[in-house]
Protein backbone atom coordinates (compact mmCIF):
# COMPACT_ATOMS: atom_id res chain seq x y z
CA UNK A 1 0.00 0.00 0.00
CA UNK A 2 2.84 2.21 0.66
CA UNK A 3 3.26 2.58 -3.02
CA UNK A 4 -0.48 3.32 -3.95
CA UNK A 5 -0.03 6.25 -1.29
CA UNK A 6 2.68 7.82 -2.84
CA UNK A 7 0.93 7.33 -6.52
CA UNK A 8 -2.10 9.22 -4.38
CA UNK A 9 -0.16 11.49 -2.91
CA UNK A 10 1.51 12.48 -6.50
CA UNK A 11 -2.15 12.69 -7.93
CA UNK A 12 -1.43 9.76 -10.38
CA UNK A 13 -3.85 7.19 -8.62
CA UNK A 14 -7.36 7.61 -6.59
CA UNK A 15 -7.75 7.32 -3.20
CA UNK A 16 -9.85 4.06 -3.09
CA UNK A 17 -5.93 2.02 -3.68
CA UNK A 18 -5.48 3.54 -0.22
CA UNK A 19 -8.33 1.11 1.00
CA UNK A 20 -9.82 3.78 3.21
CA UNK A 21 -7.01 5.24 4.72
CA UNK A 22 -8.01 9.13 2.84
CA UNK A 23 -11.47 9.25 3.80
CA UNK A 24 -11.21 8.13 7.49
CA UNK A 25 -8.33 10.41 8.32
CA UNK A 26 -10.18 13.82 6.99
CA UNK A 27 -12.42 12.65 10.21
CA UNK A 28 -9.59 13.45 12.68
CA UNK A 29 -10.42 10.69 14.73
CA UNK A 30 -8.23 7.75 13.59
CA UNK A 31 -4.53 7.71 11.94
CA UNK A 32 -3.50 4.62 9.49
CA UNK A 33 -0.27 4.79 9.10
CA UNK A 34 0.95 3.08 6.36
CA UNK A 35 4.18 0.61 7.13
CA UNK A 36 6.87 0.29 4.93
CA UNK A 37 6.90 -1.91 2.48
CA UNK A 38 10.25 -3.35 2.27
CA UNK A 39 13.59 -2.60 3.70
CA UNK A 40 16.00 -5.87 3.82
CA UNK A 41 15.08 -7.79 0.60
CA UNK A 42 17.37 -10.78 2.18
CA UNK A 43 14.75 -11.00 4.65
CA UNK A 44 12.26 -11.62 2.29
CA UNK A 45 14.47 -14.50 0.68
CA UNK A 46 14.36 -16.52 3.56
CA UNK A 47 11.09 -15.91 3.87
CA UNK A 48 10.67 -17.33 -0.37
CA UNK A 49 12.32 -20.67 1.32
CA UNK A 50 9.20 -20.93 3.58
CA UNK A 51 6.59 -19.78 0.91
CA UNK A 52 6.40 -17.06 3.60
CA UNK A 53 5.81 -13.78 1.28
CA UNK A 54 6.55 -10.09 2.48
CA UNK A 55 8.33 -11.65 5.50
CA UNK A 56 10.82 -8.57 6.26
CA UNK A 57 7.66 -5.95 6.87
CA UNK A 58 5.92 -8.60 9.23
CA UNK A 59 9.30 -9.41 11.16
CA UNK A 60 9.63 -4.96 11.68
CA UNK A 61 6.13 -5.23 12.88
CA UNK A 62 7.08 -6.66 15.52
CA UNK A 63 9.77 -3.96 16.66
CA UNK A 64 7.13 -1.93 16.35
CA UNK A 65 4.16 -2.83 18.07
CA UNK A 66 3.99 0.12 20.75
CA UNK A 67 3.32 2.77 17.64
CA UNK A 68 -0.09 1.02 16.63
CA UNK A 69 -3.40 -0.27 18.29
CA UNK A 70 -4.76 -2.14 15.20
CA UNK A 71 -3.18 -3.96 12.63
CA UNK A 72 -5.03 -3.60 8.80
CA UNK A 73 -3.93 -5.85 6.16
CA UNK A 74 -6.39 -5.00 2.51
CA UNK A 75 -4.78 -7.94 1.31
CA UNK A 76 -5.75 -10.13 4.39
CA UNK A 77 -3.17 -13.14 4.71
CA UNK A 78 -1.17 -12.36 1.50
CA UNK A 79 1.49 -10.48 3.86
CA UNK A 80 0.07 -12.26 7.27
CA UNK A 81 1.76 -15.89 7.43
CA UNK A 82 4.02 -15.34 10.14
CA UNK A 83 1.92 -12.97 11.81
CA UNK A 84 -0.68 -15.08 11.81
CA UNK A 85 1.19 -18.07 13.10
CA UNK A 86 2.57 -16.39 15.78
CA UNK A 87 -0.85 -15.37 16.35
CA UNK A 88 -2.25 -18.45 16.72
CA UNK A 89 0.92 -19.67 19.30
CA UNK A 90 -0.15 -16.36 21.20
CA UNK A 91 2.64 -14.69 20.66
CA UNK A 92 1.42 -11.59 18.55
CA UNK A 93 -1.42 -10.17 20.14
CA UNK A 94 -2.59 -7.23 18.61
CA UNK A 95 -6.19 -6.65 17.27
CA UNK A 96 -5.89 -7.55 12.60
CA UNK A 97 -8.44 -6.40 10.72
CA UNK A 98 -8.51 -7.53 7.09
CA UNK A 99 -10.63 -6.88 3.66
CA UNK A 100 -11.45 -10.22 2.16
CA UNK A 101 -11.80 -10.23 -1.67
CA UNK A 102 -10.58 -14.15 -3.04
CA UNK A 103 -12.16 -16.98 -1.66
CA UNK A 104 -11.42 -19.91 0.48
CA UNK A 105 -11.72 -22.47 -1.60
CA UNK A 106 -9.09 -24.66 -3.20
CA UNK A 107 -9.08 -26.81 -5.86
CA UNK A 108 -9.15 -29.80 -3.75
CA UNK A 109 -10.81 -29.17 -0.57
CA UNK A 110 -10.00 -31.21 2.69
CA UNK A 111 -11.23 -31.46 5.71
CA UNK A 112 -7.60 -30.24 6.36
CA UNK A 113 -7.71 -27.14 3.98
CA UNK A 114 -11.21 -26.52 5.88
CA UNK A 115 -10.08 -26.65 8.80
CA UNK A 116 -6.65 -24.53 8.19
CA UNK A 117 -8.98 -21.64 6.69
CA UNK A 118 -11.60 -21.55 10.12
CA UNK A 119 -8.11 -21.39 11.84
CA UNK A 120 -6.85 -18.51 9.63
CA UNK A 121 -10.28 -16.76 9.38
CA UNK A 122 -10.20 -17.15 14.00
CA UNK A 123 -7.28 -15.13 14.09
CA UNK A 124 -8.83 -11.91 12.32
CA UNK A 125 -10.93 -9.64 14.85
CA UNK A 126 -12.68 -8.40 12.25
CA UNK A 127 -13.18 -9.21 8.35
CA UNK A 128 -14.64 -7.29 5.74
CA UNK A 129 -15.72 -9.12 2.57
CA UNK A 130 -16.08 -7.15 -0.60
CA UNK A 131 -19.13 -8.81 -1.51
CA UNK A 132 -22.17 -10.43 0.11
CA UNK A 133 -21.85 -13.70 -2.01
CA UNK A 134 -18.22 -14.35 -1.41
CA UNK A 135 -18.95 -13.73 2.54
CA UNK A 136 -21.81 -16.34 2.20
CA UNK A 137 -20.12 -19.17 -0.43
CA UNK A 138 -17.33 -18.09 2.63
CA UNK A 139 -19.07 -19.21 5.28
CA UNK A 140 -21.20 -22.24 3.55
CA UNK A 141 -17.84 -23.75 2.53
CA UNK A 142 -16.59 -23.59 5.75
CA UNK A 143 -19.70 -24.57 7.30
CA UNK A 144 -19.53 -22.34 10.18
CA UNK A 145 -22.17 -21.38 12.84
CA UNK A 146 -23.60 -17.47 13.44
CA UNK A 147 -21.85 -17.16 16.13
CA UNK A 148 -18.48 -18.12 14.87
CA UNK A 149 -18.64 -14.75 12.31
CA UNK A 150 -22.01 -12.99 13.00
CA UNK A 151 -19.96 -10.38 15.62
CA UNK A 152 -16.94 -10.47 12.98
CA UNK A 153 -18.14 -10.53 9.56
CA UNK A 154 -19.12 -7.56 7.83
CA UNK A 155 -19.51 -6.66 3.86
CA UNK A 156 -18.44 -3.17 2.28
CA UNK A 157 -18.57 -1.89 -1.21
CA UNK A 158 -15.03 -1.04 -2.31
CA UNK A 159 -15.37 2.48 -4.75
CA UNK A 160 -13.88 4.66 -6.46
CA UNK A 161 -12.36 8.05 -5.46
CA UNK A 162 -15.34 10.23 -4.72
CA UNK A 163 -13.64 13.14 -5.95
CA UNK A 164 -13.65 11.28 -9.33
CA UNK A 165 -17.60 12.03 -9.27
CA UNK A 166 -17.31 15.55 -10.49
CA UNK A 167 -14.02 15.45 -11.83
CA UNK A 168 -14.90 12.61 -14.44
CA UNK A 169 -18.44 11.04 -13.99
CA UNK A 170 -20.78 14.10 -14.27
CA UNK A 171 -18.35 15.35 -17.22
CA UNK A 172 -18.61 12.54 -18.97
CA UNK A 173 -18.40 12.65 -22.65
CA UNK A 174 -21.70 12.45 -25.00
CA UNK A 175 -22.50 9.03 -26.88
CA UNK A 176 -21.88 10.92 -30.24
CA UNK A 177 -18.19 11.46 -29.30
CA UNK A 178 -17.06 8.04 -28.14
CA UNK A 179 -14.71 6.39 -30.54
CA UNK A 180 -14.16 2.63 -29.81
CA UNK A 181 -14.12 -0.28 -27.05
CA UNK A 182 -12.06 -0.48 -24.20
CA UNK A 183 -11.01 -3.26 -22.01
CA UNK A 184 -8.10 -3.23 -19.26
CA UNK A 185 -6.51 -5.36 -16.74
CA UNK A 186 -4.33 -8.54 -15.79
CA UNK A 187 -6.21 -10.87 -13.51
CA UNK A 188 -7.79 -13.99 -15.28
CA UNK A 189 -8.15 -11.91 -18.03
CA UNK A 190 -9.91 -13.31 -21.12
CA UNK A 191 -8.65 -11.41 -24.13
CA UNK A 192 -8.44 -14.03 -25.81
CA UNK A 193 -12.54 -14.66 -26.25
CA UNK A 194 -12.49 -11.02 -26.60
CA UNK A 195 -10.43 -10.44 -29.42
CA UNK A 196 -12.58 -13.24 -31.54
CA UNK A 197 -15.54 -11.47 -30.83
CA UNK A 198 -14.40 -8.10 -32.50
CA UNK A 199 -12.77 -10.06 -35.50
CA UNK A 200 -14.98 -9.11 -38.30
CA UNK A 201 -16.93 -6.11 -36.49
CA UNK A 202 -17.11 -2.46 -37.80
CA UNK A 203 -16.15 -1.20 -34.20
CA UNK A 204 -12.07 -0.81 -32.59
CA UNK A 205 -11.28 -2.29 -29.18
CA UNK A 206 -8.55 -1.14 -27.18
CA UNK A 207 -6.71 -3.40 -24.77
CA UNK A 208 -4.49 -2.54 -21.66
CA UNK A 209 -2.76 -5.28 -20.58
CA UNK A 210 -0.05 -5.74 -18.59
CA UNK A 211 3.44 -7.97 -20.14
CA UNK A 212 2.43 -11.47 -18.24
CA UNK A 213 -1.48 -11.01 -19.09
CA UNK A 214 -0.49 -10.22 -23.14
CA UNK A 215 -3.28 -12.38 -25.42
CA UNK A 216 -1.77 -15.46 -26.68
CA UNK A 217 -3.86 -14.99 -29.58
CA UNK A 218 -1.27 -14.72 -32.43
CA UNK A 219 -3.60 -13.53 -35.58
CA UNK A 220 -4.97 -10.47 -33.98
CA UNK A 221 -7.29 -8.47 -36.42
CA UNK A 222 -6.48 -4.63 -37.75
CA UNK A 223 -9.83 -3.51 -36.01
CA UNK A 224 -7.88 -4.29 -31.96
CA UNK A 225 -5.22 -2.82 -30.63
CA UNK A 226 -3.07 -3.88 -27.75
CA UNK A 227 -0.56 -2.09 -25.70
CA UNK A 228 1.22 -3.17 -22.22
CA UNK A 229 3.45 -0.38 -22.27
CA UNK A 230 0.73 2.14 -20.19
CA UNK A 231 1.15 1.37 -16.57
CA UNK A 232 -0.41 3.98 -14.15
CA UNK A 233 -4.37 4.54 -14.54
CA UNK A 234 -3.60 7.94 -15.01
CA UNK A 235 -2.26 7.64 -18.30
CA UNK A 236 -5.56 5.48 -19.15
CA UNK A 237 -7.63 8.28 -18.16
CA UNK A 238 -8.21 9.53 -21.83
CA UNK A 239 -8.96 6.64 -23.61
CA UNK A 240 -11.41 5.72 -21.12
CA UNK A 241 -12.87 8.85 -21.45
CA UNK A 242 -13.23 8.05 -25.57
CA UNK A 243 -14.56 4.62 -24.73
CA UNK A 244 -18.14 3.64 -26.01
CA UNK A 245 -17.98 1.41 -22.90
CA UNK A 246 -15.48 -0.21 -20.30
CA UNK A 247 -15.03 -4.38 -21.45
CA UNK A 248 -14.46 -6.57 -18.75
CA UNK A 249 -13.65 -10.41 -19.94
CA UNK A 250 -12.82 -13.18 -17.27
CA UNK A 251 -12.16 -16.60 -16.81
CA UNK A 252 -11.55 -18.51 -13.91
CA UNK A 253 -12.40 -22.07 -12.55
CA UNK A 254 -14.95 -22.36 -10.26
CA UNK A 255 -13.33 -22.66 -7.06
CA UNK A 256 -11.46 -19.08 -7.47
CA UNK A 257 -14.45 -17.22 -8.30
CA UNK A 258 -14.04 -14.19 -5.96
CA UNK A 259 -13.96 -10.66 -6.61
CA UNK A 260 -12.08 -10.67 -10.32
CA UNK A 261 -13.14 -7.30 -12.37
CA UNK A 262 -13.58 -5.63 -8.99
CA UNK A 263 -11.31 -2.94 -10.06
CA UNK A 264 -12.49 -2.85 -13.48
CA UNK A 265 -15.70 -2.27 -11.66
CA UNK A 266 -14.51 1.16 -10.29
CA UNK A 267 -13.81 2.59 -13.65
CA UNK A 268 -16.90 1.51 -14.81
CA UNK A 269 -18.53 3.95 -12.35
CA UNK A 270 -15.46 6.44 -12.73
CA UNK A 271 -16.36 7.36 -16.49
CA UNK A 272 -19.78 7.05 -15.97
CA UNK A 273 -19.77 3.86 -18.87
CA UNK A 274 -21.47 0.76 -20.02
CA UNK A 275 -19.74 -2.43 -19.85
CA UNK A 276 -20.04 -5.85 -20.34
CA UNK A 277 -18.83 -8.33 -18.08
CA UNK A 278 -18.21 -12.34 -17.71
CA UNK A 279 -20.96 -13.26 -15.13
CA UNK A 280 -19.27 -13.07 -11.72
CA UNK A 281 -21.08 -13.83 -9.08
CA UNK A 282 -19.16 -12.77 -6.31
CA UNK A 283 -18.84 -9.65 -7.54
CA UNK A 284 -20.07 -6.19 -4.81
CA UNK A 285 -22.07 -5.08 -7.67
CA UNK A 286 -23.97 -6.69 -10.39
CA UNK A 287 -23.90 -5.03 -13.74
CA UNK A 288 -26.58 -6.28 -15.29
CA UNK A 289 -28.64 -5.69 -11.86
CA UNK A 290 -27.50 -2.01 -11.02
CA UNK A 291 -28.52 -1.91 -15.27
CA UNK A 292 -24.57 -0.48 -15.91
CA UNK A 293 -24.51 -2.87 -19.01
CA UNK A 294 -24.70 -6.55 -20.08
CA UNK A 295 -23.18 -9.84 -18.55
CA UNK A 296 -22.16 -12.71 -21.20
CA UNK A 297 -21.48 -16.40 -20.10
CA UNK A 298 -17.47 -17.47 -19.87
CA UNK A 299 -16.20 -18.13 -23.65
CA UNK A 300 -18.87 -16.57 -25.14
CA UNK A 301 -18.29 -14.97 -28.02
CA UNK A 302 -21.74 -15.01 -29.45
CA UNK A 303 -22.82 -13.61 -26.41
CA UNK A 304 -20.23 -10.38 -26.82
CA UNK A 305 -20.93 -9.73 -30.71
CA UNK A 306 -24.61 -9.26 -29.64
CA UNK A 307 -23.72 -7.03 -26.88
CA UNK A 308 -21.41 -4.97 -28.57
CA UNK A 309 -23.63 -4.54 -31.33
CA UNK A 310 -26.39 -3.03 -28.99
CA UNK A 311 -24.05 -0.58 -27.03
CA UNK A 312 -22.47 0.92 -30.13
CA UNK A 313 -25.47 1.51 -32.17
CA UNK A 314 -28.12 2.34 -29.53
CA UNK A 315 -27.79 5.41 -27.82
CA UNK A 316 -30.74 5.56 -25.54
CA UNK A 317 -29.69 2.02 -24.41
CA UNK A 318 -26.27 3.73 -23.55
CA UNK A 319 -27.73 6.59 -21.93
CA UNK A 320 -29.53 4.55 -20.07
CA UNK A 321 -26.75 2.48 -18.54
CA UNK A 322 -24.78 5.61 -18.57
CA UNK A 323 -27.18 7.72 -16.20
CA UNK A 324 -27.61 4.20 -13.90
CA UNK A 325 -23.34 4.19 -13.40
CA UNK A 326 -23.42 7.85 -12.62
CA UNK A 327 -26.72 6.68 -10.36
CA UNK A 328 -24.57 4.05 -8.47
CA UNK A 329 -21.51 5.89 -7.81
CA UNK A 330 -22.75 8.97 -6.11
CA UNK A 331 -25.32 6.79 -3.87
CA UNK A 332 -24.39 3.54 -3.22
CA UNK A 333 -20.31 2.58 -4.16
CA UNK A 334 -17.59 4.89 -3.67
CA UNK A 335 -14.44 5.77 -1.69
CA UNK A 336 -16.32 7.80 0.96
CA UNK A 337 -19.17 4.91 1.95
CA UNK A 338 -15.72 2.15 2.13
CA UNK A 339 -14.10 4.59 4.73
CA UNK A 340 -17.45 5.48 6.90
CA UNK A 341 -17.74 1.60 7.21
CA UNK A 342 -14.12 1.08 7.61
CA UNK A 343 -14.10 3.54 10.29
CA UNK A 344 -16.79 1.85 12.38
CA UNK A 345 -15.19 -1.18 12.15
CA UNK A 346 -11.97 0.13 13.63
CA UNK A 347 -13.46 1.91 16.55
CA UNK A 348 -15.50 -1.64 17.46
CA UNK A 349 -12.09 -3.05 17.20
CA UNK A 350 -10.62 -0.85 19.28
CA UNK A 351 -13.43 -0.85 21.78
CA UNK A 352 -13.62 -4.32 22.52
CA UNK A 353 -10.00 -5.58 22.13
CA UNK A 354 -8.07 -2.42 23.00
CA UNK A 355 -9.72 -0.13 25.32
CA UNK A 356 -11.24 -3.50 27.13
CA UNK A 357 -8.01 -4.86 26.72
CA UNK A 358 -9.41 -8.10 25.88
CA UNK A 359 -6.29 -9.54 23.86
Amino acid sequence: MERAYDLWKNGISGSHHVWGKIEIEKKGEIEVIVFPHVKYRWINKIGAVFGVTHLDQQVRILFQLKSFDILYAPYSKANLKFLLLLKVLGWFRKPIVVTIHQPFLLKRSTAISRYISKLVLAQYEAAVFLSEPLMQRTIEFLGLEEEQFKEKFSTAQWGPDISYYDKYCVTRIPFESCEYFISAGHTDRDFETLIEAFRGLPFKLKIFCTPTSIPKTTDIPSNVEVDWAVTFSKDLIPFYQKSIAILIPLKFPDYKEGCQGMTSIQDVLTFGKPSIITRNRCLNISVEGEGLGYEVSMYDVAGWREKLEVLATQKQKWEYFSENADRVFRSKVNSQLFGDHMGQVFKKVYEKYVTNKIL
